[in-house]
Parts: structure tokens; C-alpha cells; sequence
């Protein structure tokens, strides 16, 4: 990787972080001169995180655009906490326990390993 492209990721994590920081959006022009970037810069960087859905930008004031993150909402695959056909018994546990040392998560294992010799 060249310090170009390591200069340009960082601009666009710290861009990134700006406009988080800025929950109800930020006008582009002023976020370039808050960045102390060119405006042409910006706008790469901008389209850029747009493109990866991690921004939006909407017409206003003119020629600019409020900048506005996009939060991820995370969607867990339920795939993983299934092993075969049986559930991990943790999804549903309500003892407080140490997972090394968890009797229930043992004998899923256990479980597990027979099911697959058999």
C-alpha cells in the first residue's frame, strides 16, 4: 500500500467519524473546510462512503448537500448458533457461568461430536 492511498483512508475514516459526530448531518461544503480538504477531495471521499451505503446526501442550500450517516443495523445470522440441528444451549441460558467450564455447553459439544461418529 503507497501513503497516497493509506493518506486517502485515512481522510475517509476521519470524514466518516466527523459526520458520525454530527447526528443531524452536516452541510458539504462545510465539512470540507472543517476537514481542511479541497472540495474535490471531499467530494470523492464522499462518494465513496456513499457508494458503500455508509452516507446520504441530500440537495439543499444551492449547489451543496447535507451529509448525513447512515447507521448500520448489524443483523446477526441465526445460522450461528445452530451447530447440525441443534441450537447452543447459551442462546436461551439464563445461568451466570463460565464458559470454560459450563456443564450445559459441555454436553452439547459432547453432543455434537457423538452426532458426527454415528
Amino acid at each position: 500500500m503507497t501513503n497516497s492511498t493509506e493518506d486517502l483512508a485515512q481522510k475517509v475514516e476521519r470524514a466518516l467519524t466527523f459526520i458520525k459526530n454530527h447526528p443531524d448531518g452536516i452541510i458539504q461544503s462545510e465539512l470540507w473546510k472543517e476537514l481542511g480538504m479541497d472540495s474535490r477531495t471531499c467530494s470523492r471521499i464522499l462518494k465513496q462512503l456513499e457508494d458503500e451505503g455508509k452516507i446520504t446526501r441530500q440537495a439543499c442550500k444551492g449547489s451543496s448537500y447535507l451529509v448525513t450517516w447512515v447507521k448500520s443495523e448489524k443483523k446477526v445470522d441465526p445460522m450461528l448458533f445452530m451447530a447440525g440441528d441443534a441450537l447452543l444451549p447459551c442462546v436461551a441460558c439464563t445461568e451466570e457461568c463460565d464458559v470454560p467450564s459450563c456443564k450445559m455447553l459441555e454436553d452439547w459439544i459432547y453432543e455434537l461430536v457423538f452426532a458426527e461418529m454415528e
